[in-house]
């Protein structure tokens, strides 16, 4: 009877949103249940210091081996059911497939569940992986905040008390688990696999089984903060010109840049907090609706992105004033509430005011022309007050990806010179953009080794497969970054619907199975490749 069933995994048809968020009571539940799984297979299992879990099927020889498997759990917020959890379902089921073969098991076989894949709580990606190859060290990570102001600390000591008081109800023996530093080190990493869904639709479009991946972008992002009176529409030109510069980037004629902004937000804080009361229903709260998807994995033709919409609109308002001298607005404010730096916005508010209500037939007359153009619905609502700044300013993010070969350091330039523009076309001085990266790197390649091995077992089983590049980023590019000289590292996609980061992804169980059986083969042929570099090993010993 098989241990890794796919059914204890995934409930196919359900749309039901999914809120695993990293270090939460319901991340630490999905795990309690996968370590169940790692110690069914045999595996001892370790978590380290940031929450990466690892379980270890010990090899019979050639310890000094080591094969690493596996993807993340944790999901975005109001999220999908196989971004992640497909691929560690692939990995400890092609190890169970190993096991059951009877081979003899030269090197180790490691199963891994990285921690904080996703960006939503602490606005930064791949927490563990990063952690595992020492490009974060513990200090770096325990001096991030989320966004509810919890420290990093107060998090992971959270998450771990409720594994480690929860072990008995899963039925894990607390002698199986080693509390370690890092579960593994980057030196220690022979190969390492990972495989999930394709984050959009290419795959099903060609019709192929296996999407096999030669490089992996990794986004750039940081903070972008602008002061001024005209703070909201400086904050609206940067974003549509944030756009306009992505979809006129191109390498080969082929898309070459995705940017999202899915923060646009002038909340007061503070002392820099005002009330103004409605006077003669002058108060327009304004709200976009998109639909959320991957922000790296999404075409931007493809997009229905709320803050760009919104942003378009209030453009189009300032704009109206300009040519009607009676009619003026104040932009009192936006709001993104929900977001996450890799996630399209599906709601962005605007609260405005008109200096007479006489004119909001004519707001709303424009808020429904562009709904009917666009590919954003609007709700306009008249409200009796508001809580706005004081002294007006607003907080953008900007999530950037990039195809390879390019370079994080010239699309940060270019990105520096359009808002130099923006400042001497339309702010005269008077705006001030401040823009702070927090994290840049540039995309790397996989092993072309792994990817040809990949190639030829689907050629052998007639799976239909094509070579791609992954806009996302993953944890398999920062365990092994590229200035690594010994692992080889190789990601591979299975097809799926619906987009990602949104309860609509749709993976069939077929898919999965094909997966799983590339998954499984390869893996067989890399232990037996760890078995051969054992024999020359010892012929060389004698």
């Amino acid at each position: 009877m098989s241990i890794i069933n796919i059914e204890n995994f995934f409930d196919f048809g359900s749309k039901k949103p999914v809120n695993r968020i990293a270090y939460s009571i319901e991340d630490a539940k999905y795990k309690l249940k996968i370590m169940r799984y790692m110690q069914d297979l045999g595996m001892h299992i370790s978590i380290d210091d940031v929450g990466n879990i690892c379980g270890t099927l010990k090899g019979n020889a050639f310890q000094k081996k080591n094969l690493v498997l596996g993807s993340h759990t944790d999901s975005v917020t109001n999220g999908g059911q196989f971004d992640g959890p497909v691929g560690v379902y692939m990995a400890l089921k092609a190890i169970e497939d190993y096991k059951s073969s009877g081979q003899k098991q030269f090197g180790n076989l490691k199963a891994v569940i990285y921690a904080c894949e996703e960006s939503t709580r602490f606005s930064k990606a791949c927490l563990g992986s990063y952690y595992l190859s020492k490009e974060l060290s513990y200090e770096d990570i325990e001096e991030l905040y989320d966004k509810q102001g919890i420290p990093f600390s107060q998090a992971i000591a959270e998450y771990k008390d409720y594994i480690f008081s929860h072990l008995a109800e899963y039925g894990i023996d607390l002698n199986n688990i080693s509390l370690v530093d890092r579960i593994l080190s980057e030196e220690e990493i022979s190969e390492a696999i990972e495989s999930h869904i394709e984050q959009s639709e290419s795959l099903l479009d060609a019709k192929q089984s296996i999407g096999a991946i030669d490089s992996i972008g990794k986004p750039i992002r940081g903070s972008i903060h602008i002061d001024g009176e005209n703070s909201v529409i400086t904050s609206a030109k940067v974003i549509c010109r944030l756009n306009d510069m992505s979809l006129n980037s191109k390498h080969n004629n082929q898309e070459f840049l995705r940017i999202s902004v899915p923060k646009f937000d002038s909340k007061p804080e503070g002392d820099n907090s005002q009330m103004v009361i409605s006077d003669n229903s002058d108060l327009l709260q304004i709200t976009a609706i998109g639909e959320s998807n991957h922000s790296g994995s999404t075409p931007m033709t493809e997009r229905k992105d709320a803050v760009l919409g919104l942003s378009k609109l209030i453009l189009k308002l300032d704009e109206l004033q300009k040519q009607n001298p009676n009619v003026q607005f104040e932009f009192l404010g936006t709001a993104t509430n929900v977001w996450g730096a890799n996630q399209i916005q599906d709601n962005a508010d605007l609260v405005v005011r008109i200096n007479s209500s006489t004119y909001t037939p004519l707001v709303i007359g424009l808020v429904q022309s562009m709904e009917e153009q666009g590919n954003i619905a609007f709700n306009t609502l008249e409200i009796p007050c508001a809580e706005i700044q004081k002294v007006p300013s607003a907080d953008l993010f900007v999530d950037i990806r990039q195809q390879y070969p390019a370079k994080a350091s010239q699309t940060r330039d270019l990105v520096f010179d359009r808002f130099k523009k923006i400042q001497e076309e339309y702010g005269s001085g008077t705006d001030s953009i401040f823009f702070k990266i927090s994290s840049m790197d540039d995309p790397i390649l996989t092993s072309p080794e792994l990817l040809e091995n990949i190639k030829l077992i689907c050629d052998e089983k007639k799976y239909p497969c094509q070579i791609m590049h992954s806009w996302p980023g993953h944890d398999l590019a920062c365990i092994l970054p590229p200035n690594n000289t010994s692992g080889k590292k190789v990601l591979f996609f299975i097809p799926s619907k619906g987009g990602s980061h949104n309860p609509n992804e749709e993976t069939t169980r077929e898919a999965i199975e094909i997966g799983t059986d590339v998954y499984s083969t390869l893996v067989s042929q890399r232990m037996s490749k760890f078995q051969k570099a054992f024999e020359e090993y010892e012929k060389d010993a004698r």
